[in-house]
């Protein structure tokens, strides 16, 4: 198995356990909104970096954003552990977590396209 394919699994267990657990199994206040968007992995596979947005992202504030982190320092070794038995391999990556900053860019985008597909289907319609 390639390096790349095998740091492309492991980066997908590690985003679905954690959105497993974010759904189901964490009952940290902090975290209730947040959604891991991406999973980087290094090549010798002991760090990812865990990328997460949050719902209605515009209005984070600082105090707000101070706290989510706070919230994953606090359930990491949880995550860490519950990602290792779905692994099953010797080793856990050191997991780093870090907002998304596109996927703010990205609903923003998807909201402009919703905007104007009407206008040009309708101009469509009328050939």
């Amino acid at each position: 198995m390639s390096s790349s394919i095998r740091t492309e699994k492991v980066a997908q267990t590690i985003r679905e356990t954690l959105m497993g657990l974010l759904l189901r199994d964490v009952s940290d206040p902090r975290l209730r909104d947040v959604m891991v968007t991406d999973v980087k992995v290094s090549k010798d596979l002991h760090l990812a970096w865990v990328y997460y947005d949050v719902r209605d992202a515009a209005s984070l504030d600082p105090k707000k954003k101070s706290e989510i982190e706070k919230g994953f320092k606090s359930a990491t070794s949880f995550f860490r552990k519950r990602i290792g038995q779905a692994m099953s391999s010797k080793f856990t990556p050191e997991l780093r977590f870090q907002q998304d900053t596109h996927s703010g860019d990205v609903a923003r985008i998807m909201s402009l396209i919703d905007q104007v597909s009407p206008k040009s289907s309708e101009g469509l319609s009328e050939e």
